[in-house]
């Protein structure tokens, strides 16, 4: 089976396939790679706390043992029902064991009695366990990537629907323009905005999310240190910078949803700014941005107008860009690229 994309990886997770007997979840993004190992575990054992039929495996468990995955896989549990055998690996610390465990299941000298589940960061294509996994025909590869405002636009909506609440437009919109790539902590942030407005057992009848929910339950906390820390780099601040990353590190935000932030943040400008090249005032200009500028920010807003012009806004979006690649393809250490970038920007606001 090939890697698993878009509507196929729903489906897998939807209903379980019995033809598959091991799964590799992996990609950058840790988040959804532990919420997805945790749906397919819950699937085939219902107490992830029973000794007899879940267990949990490392890298140094398998490194003597290649064919302990194999062994465990075909086990009877003492107390009936099939088992998840999980592993969390670094990388390719299990690809011995998953080339020998694949290898038996595709033979079919392999008789499963449930599920492996291989749990893993970021695989290049060239990986040996990505392969043998997207190769194997009784086994399946879910990639991982970080959620786009798309991918968080439909979570929040189907979280609200499932507890008898709908979004206003410009709440939701706030709502992405606050949560960033990471899938687990965007989960948890809109949970708790809908513990905020009370669950559907708790309330009358269907109810609305405004724009001062999503303020009252989320700006103060995540949302509110990630925009610190892009308003610090516009308004060229560096000594609020460096609170606002240490804020913003506390909070839980990850290195590429602060950049993120920070894109947004000047995205907006340079939109803004291209508006009043071609002729509008400022506050026409604020008003046409989706959402529009909030009253309380219009005069930060545009002072930072004045300060992102032409060629200036358009060099430090590229340096954001070039920062989110540098930060995901060097291997360098990801909250110090993004934490230079932002001094960089900080710096380049006061010219």
């Amino acid at each position: 089976m090939t890697a698993l994309k878009g509507r196929a990886i729903k489906g897998f997770l939807a209903r379980r396939d019995p033809a598959i007997a091991a799964v590799l979840v992996y990609g950058p993004d840790s988040g959804l790679a532990r919420e997805r190992a945790m749906k397919l575990a819950g699937d085939v054992v219902s107490d992830l706390k029973d000794p007899f039929n879940y267990l949990e495996l490392s890298d140094a468990d398998l490194k003597d043992e290649p064919a302990r995955l194999a062994d465990e896989i075909t086990a009877l549990s003492f107390t009936g029902g099939e088992r998840v055998i999980r592993v969390r690996t670094s990388g390719e610390g299990a690809a011995r064991a998953a080339g020998v465990l694949i290898d038996g299941l595709d033979s079919g000298h392999l008789k499963p009695n449930g599920l492996v589940i291989i749990e893993a960061g970021e695989l290049t294509p060239r990986s040996g366990l990505r392969k043998a996994f997207e190769k194997a025909k009784s086994a399946a590869a879910l990639p991982c990537y970080a959620d786009g405002p798309a991918d968080v636009r439909a979570m929040a909506q189907e979280a609200a629907r499932a507890e008898d609440l709908r979004f206003e437009e410009d709440a939701l919109d706030l709502v992405v323009s606050i949560l960033g790539e990471d899938h687990g902590l965007s989960r948890a942030e809109i949970e708790k905005l809908i513990l905020y407005k009370g669950p559907k057992a708790l309330r009358s009848g269907p109810s609305g999310i405004s724009l001062d929910d999503v303020r009252a339950s989320l700006v103060d906390g995540l949302g509110d240190a990630m925009d610190d820390t892009a308003g610090a780099c516009a308004d060229g601040a560096p000594e609020r910078l460096a609170d606002a990353l240490h804020k913003a590190s506390t909070a839980g935000a990850s290195p590429i949803g602060l950049l993120r932030a920070m894109q947004r943040k000047f995205a907006r400008l340079k939109t803004a700014g291209d508006l009043m090249d071609a002729g509008d005032s400022a506050a026409a200009a604020m008003k046409k941005l989706r959402p529009p500028v909030f009253f309380a920010e219009q005069r930060a807003f545009e002072n930072r107008l004045y300060k992102w012009r032409g060629a200036k806004i358009d060099n430090a979006l590229r340096m954001l860009v070039d920062a989110e690649l540098d930060a995901k393809t060097t291997g360098a250490p990801q909250r110090e690229i993004v934490e230079r970038a932002a001094l960089r920007l900080a710096l380049m606001a006061r010219r």
